[in-house]
């Protein structure tokens, strides 16, 4: 792998801190920030992409939920570093309580509405797309596959996460948030134990999983999968209603 790779000046295989299929992610330790550069020739209009969504969030004035974008590095977008990145490892290693859980749902569902608002699909919403700051914030990430103003999407989604409709729009988005929280909940992908094609076939059907016992978010979960929001803004208001639930 390291052969194949196209580092930025001054960035190695030392540098690594993470990467995707697409993509790798150099810590530049001076600056605490990170380096994010595609893999190969073919895959940089995955970054195109991706810096022009980011350039776009901020000419609006970006989002305290979604990583913040400092600006072009050669063939690579400088991103603001986020220490404790890895989500789903905090959440299997820390008890985390009903408040947090609800912070997480607001502040992905609000960092949500502002990427609609700017024309964005992300297309791949998921636990491991979303990262957490030194605080516990949750601050999304990773839109390399996402559609710009009708684009395609360029990221194949995992069934657990995957709309049995459209991909490519709000829906789609708000049906990945509901496996989100979903897993933010309860700590397991929905139908964790089903294969890919399994799960497909239950979506298909219309056959979920069993969210009653979750509280007022079970609730908003079954609405995201079952297509009973025509907005982000309109599943934000009710998760802003909601003032606990069961684990």
């Amino acid at each position: 792998m390291d052969g194949r790779i196209q580092y930025p000046t001054g960035f190695c295989w030392d540098n690594i801190i993470a990467y995707g299929t697409t993509g790798v992610i150099c810590l530049d330790e001076a600056s605490q920030t990170v380096v994010k550069f595609p893999h190969r020739d073919e895959d940089k209009p995955s970054t195109d992409v991706e810096r022009r969504i980011y350039e776009q969030f901020q000419e609006h004035g970006g989002h305290k939920n979604i990583v913040r974008y400092h600006g072009l590095h050669e063939h690579s977008i400088r991103l603001e570093y986020v220490p404790s990145f890895n989500f789903e490892a905090h959440l299997s290693t820390h008890k985390v309580d009903s408040e947090q859980k609800l912070q997480w749902a607001q502040q992905i569902i609000d960092a949500l509405c502002f990427v609609h608002s700017m024309h964005v699909i992300h297309g791949d919403l998921n636990i491991y797309n979303i990262l957490l700051d030194e605080n516990l914030n949750a601050k999304l990430a990773d839109f390399a596959g996402s559609s710009l103003e009708g684009s395609p999407l360029l990221v194949g989604v995992t069934a657990s996460y995957r709309s049995p409709g459209d991909t490519l729009c709000i829906q789609g988005d708000i049906f990945a948030f509901g496996s989100t929280l979903y897993k933010i909940i309860t700590g397991y992908n929905p139908y964790h134990d089903l294969t890919e094609r399994e799960i497909k076939a239950l979506f298909l059907k219309g056959s979920f999983p069993e969210t009653n016992s979750l509280g007022p978010l079970g609730e908003v979960i079954s609405k995201c999968w079952r297509g009973k929001y025509k907005n982000t803004h309109s599943v934000c208001k009710e998760i802003k209603g909601t003032h606990g639930f069961l684990i």
